[in-house]
Order: structure tokens, then sequence, then C-alpha cells
């Protein structure tokens, strides 16, 4: 009932505005829509360098062993390169209740799935809502968290939306425990420039067992396209560069490092998720320490998250680090 009390509400505001346009003649004083939601038909597949929105999403409520929920969440960046900072505060905040709920500020391009979770309690009202709320480029979107049955998520849907659970069976999918992982800065205060080392130690179960890496050498899987422009047809301008999101392993523990909050990217070395080899500690399966070093080109308070896979399921960990000029 509450989605379709939502959705006619917001058919009632865009069929007003329809028709505020047609008695004013179309005075765009009037007629507050953004011009995002505007379909092209010129331009289906228009894409932007910056200048839009991030959309943020629930991705599903879990039940947990004490009674309560733990609701997730993640977000879709509009922008292909630009990766809006977004402070927690009235741009960026939850209702009812606590604003901040351990949501993120630094915001990377297109989609990211799963990316914090929220815990309410059972008491939590059946048709009760939490509600993120987030403004960016003028634009304010919302998230809206609930326990509409509908909403109800378990490991399959987690892994089929990470894309980590191909190749794998049920057994596996259903048999696998989260793993755990640990994390620390070496400093927690730093100069803009200085490296600090980050330590990540995983533990887990003996699941997922391992699987064929795919070959390298193989053709890549494509469909042709039905036309196919001529060799001496002049090539397309595209000057939006097309991001491509780390994915986590297919085989062995990995960790990843990324900006959760702060006002700027930073540089992380290994990019992308860190998998365990030979002669690293632990032995890639159950157990691994991963270390990573990262610098800072700009000061500021940062957040940084590590997502912690152990080539199914991901956890988090956190370490915060001021870094001064």
């Amino acid at each position: 009932m509450t989605v379709l009390g939502r959705w006619t509400q917001h058919a009632t505001i865009l069929g007003g505005a329809a028709i505020i346009l047609a008695v004013s003649g179309g005075a765009p004083a009037t007629a507050q829509i953004n011009s995002r939601d505007v379909p092209i038909a010129t331009q289906p597949q228009q894409r932007f360098s910056r200048g839009q929105d991030v959309q943020p999403i629930f991705e599903g409520w879990t039940p947990r062993d004490d009674g309560g929920y733990t609701f997730h969440f993640g977000y879709l960046n509009r922008n292909y390169a630009e990766r809006p900072n977004v402070p927690v505060g009235e741009a960026n905040f939850f209702s009812p209740g606590e604003p901040d709920r351990g949501q993120p500020t630094y915001f990377y391009p297109r989609i990211n799935r799963y990316q914090f979770e929220v815990v309410v309690p059972s008491s939590f009202p059946q048709d009760g809502e939490l509600v993120w709320e987030l403004t960016t480029h003028g634009s304010t979107q919302y998230a809206y968290g609930w326990l509409q049955a509908e909403w109800e998520i378990d490991v399959n849907t987690i892994t089929s939306n990470n894309r980590t659970g191909f190749g794998r069976g049920v057994d596996q999918l259903y048999g696998n425990g989260w793993p755990s992982v640990s994390v620390e800065a070496s400093r927690s205060s730093v100069e803009v420039g200085q490296p600090v080392t980050l330590t990540a130690r995983m533990t887990d179960d003996d699941l997922p067992n391992p699987v064929d890496e795919p070959d390298p050498d193989a053709p890549p899987r494509r469909r042709d396209p039905t036309l196919v422009a001529p060799d001496d047809a002049p090539e397309i301008p595209d000057n939006i560069p097309q991001y491509t999101k780390p994915g986590p392993k297919r085989n062995h523990l990995s960790v990843r490092w990324l900006v959760f909050r702060g006002g700027a990217d930073a540089t992380f070395e290994p990019y992308g998720y860190h998998e365990w080899e030979e002669g690293m500690p632990g032995d890639g399966w159950t157990s691994g320490t991963f270390e990573s070093t990262v610098t800072f080109d700009e000061p500021g308070t940062y957040t940084l998250r590590a997502f912690a896979s152990d080539a199914m399921l991901i956890v988090h960990g956190n370490v915060t680090i001021t870094v001064t000029e």
C-alpha cells in the first residue's frame, strides 16, 4: 500500500506540472522538473562525466538472530567520472532518528551495491520506513528502507547482485559462512604525500571451494551487432570515460580499499582487489594477511573502508586517518 501511495504522489506532482505547462504556455519558472528526468529521444544512451546526481538505493533486508533486522544500502552515481563528496548533514542524512547511520560521503562512479548496513531492532514497525535522503547538484533522491516481505533477501540475492556466486553449487552458496576481517593503519595522522600502511587480517571457513579460472587466451564472448559500420566510417567521438569497477577474485581471499568518507580520492597500492598469493601470511582460503599502502594529495579526515572477500561473500572494516599539510 505504501508503494502505491508513493507512486500516486509522484504521478500527481508530475501531472500537476504538466497541467501548469499547458495552461501557462510552458513557463519555465513554473514547472519544477529536473531535465535529467525528461527522456531525450535522439540520445537514449546519453552519458555524463559529471553534473548528475547520486541515487541512494535500498537493497533489501535480512533477519538477525537477535530478532532485529539488517537493512542493506548501496547507491548509483549517475556520473562516469565525477566523485561527489557530500558530508553527513542536511544533504546526506537518515530519518527518522539518528541522521548518521554510517552512510558513505564519497561516491564512486556508477552502481555500487551493498556498501553499508543499518541494524534496526525487533521493535521496528512493520509499516515503518527508514529514509536515506541525499542531495547532489540540487537534486534530492531517496531510498526507503522497510520490512515489506518482498524485500527480504538472502545470500543468493547478494552473491547474484555482486556477481560472486557463478560456478559454485547451491551447497556452497548456503553452506559458506561469512568471513571476518580486522583492519588497522600504521598511522592515524599523516602529512600529505606520506604513505600509510594498511593491514587487513581475514579468517574464514573452508568454503567456497576452488573453481577454474577463465582462460586468459580465450577470445572474448560477444555477440556481433546486427548493423556493422563500414571500415572507412569515421570514428564516433566519445569523451566520456568508461569506468570499470574492480571486482573480487574468483579464488582465494582478497581485499580492496577505497575512500568511504573524505574530501578527495586517495592512491592505493595495489589498486583494486588484492588477491592472496603464495608467500603471503595464511593459506589464502581460511586465513590471510594483506598489506597495502595509501597516500593522500589533500588534507582532511578520511574514513577508508576495506572490502574483504572470500570469493563469494564480502565484509567491511574501517580505519580513520587525519591528513595535514
